[in-house]
C-alpha cells in the first residue's frame, strides 16, 4: 500500500475492510463510464473499472482510478492499497487563478506506481458534485509519466462515484469562530477572510479559519505578511507569490481573549500587487495574537 497526499486535514488512520465491491469485469471490454478514457503503459492499453472522487476542500478534488481496486474507504483514508499487476493511479484537480484573472482547473499532482511522480500533467475538467454515491463526469486532458522504464499516459473521460467530503483532522482549526467582516479580492475574484493569526511582527490572513500553531489548514488563499514582504499562496495558486509592497495596509484596534487566546482587531485596507497578482484588503477582523 502507499500513503499519497497526507497533511491539511486530508488523511486518517487506514482502515481494514472495503466497502466498495465490483462485480467481475471483462478485461479486455471497458465497462460503462469507462470506454473514452485511454491508459497505456509503454504504449499497450489497459481499460479502467474503478473511479472515485472526493472533495479535498473548497474547488479541490482528488481522484482514484484503477483498473483492479478501489474504494471510497480508501480515497477517504489516504491510504491506498495497491494490488499486484494492477494499473492506477491518484491524482490531485483544483482550480487555479491567474493574475489576469482566468480561473483554469488543472491537474497539480500524480501518484502511480506507489509513489509521486514529476509527470508532465494538463488540465482537467469535473461536472458534478462529488457527493457520496453520486456520478461525476471527469475529463483528464493528456498526462505523461515517465518512471524509470515505465511510461504512463492517460487521457479522456470517464465517470466517477462520488465519495463526499475528506474527513478534517481538526489540526490548525481554532477552537471558536472569529468574527470577520473582511475580504480580500485577488486579481478580480472577491473571498472572504476567515482566519487571521499574529506572531510578533508576522501576520497570516487567510480564507479558512486558521489558530496559532504552524499547521496551515486547507485554504483558497493565504496572505502572509514577514520581513516587509507580502506573499500568497493558497489553493487556487500553482506556486507562492511574493513582493515587498507597501500599499497594503493593516491597523490594529482594541484587543480581547477567547479560548484560542488573546485577540486584537485589525482593519485592513489598500491596494497593490503580490508578484504579477492584484490584491486589495477590506474590512476588519478579529485576529489571534498569539505569542511570539
Amino acid at each position: 500500500m502507499f500513503v499519497f497526499g497526507c497533511g491539511n486535514g486530508d488523511s486518517k488512520p487506514a482502515a481494514n475492510k472495503v466497502i466498495d465491491k465490483s462485480d467481475p469485469v471483462d478485461p479486455v471490454r471497458p465497462v460503462p463510464g469507462f470506454g473514452n478514457l485511454t491508459v497505456t503503459s509503454n504504449g499497450v492499453a489497459t481499460p479502467m473499472q474503478r473511479g472515485f472522487i472526493k472533495r479535498v476542500s473548497l474547488d479541490q478534488w482528488r481522484i482514484q482510478v484503477s483498473d483492479k481496486a478501489g474504494s471510497c474507504e480508501e480515497l477517504l483514508s489516504g491510504v491506498i492499497n495497491s494490488q499486484q499487476g494492477a494499473t492506477s493511479f491518484v491524482a490531485t484537480i483544483a482550480k487555479h487563478l491567474a493574475a489576469d484573472g482566468t480561473e483554469t482547473t488543472v491537474v497539480t499532482d500524480l501518484w502511480s506506481g506507489g509513489h509521486s511522480t514529476k509527470a508532465t500533467l494538463g488540465t482537467a475538467e469535473i461536472t458534478g458534485a462529488a457527493d457520496r454515491d453520486s456520478k461525476v463526469e471527469i475529463e483528464l486532458a493528456h498526462i505523461t509519466d515517465t518512471d524509470g522504464a515505465r511510461k504512463l499516459e492517460i487521457a479522456g473521460t470517464f465517470t466517477a462515484i462520488g465519495c463526499g467530503d475528506a474527513e478534517p483532522t481538526g489540526a490548525g482549526i481554532p477552537n471558536v469562530e472569529h468574527v470577520s467582516a473582511a475580504r480580500v479580492t485577488i486579481a478580480g475574484k472577491k473571498l472572504e477572510l476567515k482566519g487571521a493569526v499574529k506572531h510578533g511582527d508576522q501576520l497570516t490572513l487567510s480564507t479558512g479559519p486558521k489558530d496559532c500553531s504552524d499547521v496551515q489548514p486547507w485554504a483558497q488563499a493565504v496572505i502572509l505578511h514577514r520581513n516587509g514582504r507580502w506573499e500568497l499562496s493558497g489553493t487556487l495558486f500553482g506556486e507562492t507569490s511574493a513582493s515587498p509592497t507597501t500599499d497594503l495596509k493593516v491597523s490594529p484596534g482594541t484587543t480581547g481573549s477567547t479560548k484560542d487566546g488573546p485577540t486584537i482587531a485589525l482593519t485592513l485596507a489598500g491596494a497593490g500587487k503580490i508578484g504579477e497578482y492584484p490584491v486589495e484588503l477590506e474590512g476588519t477582523i478579529e485576529a489571534l495574537d498569539c505569542a511570539n
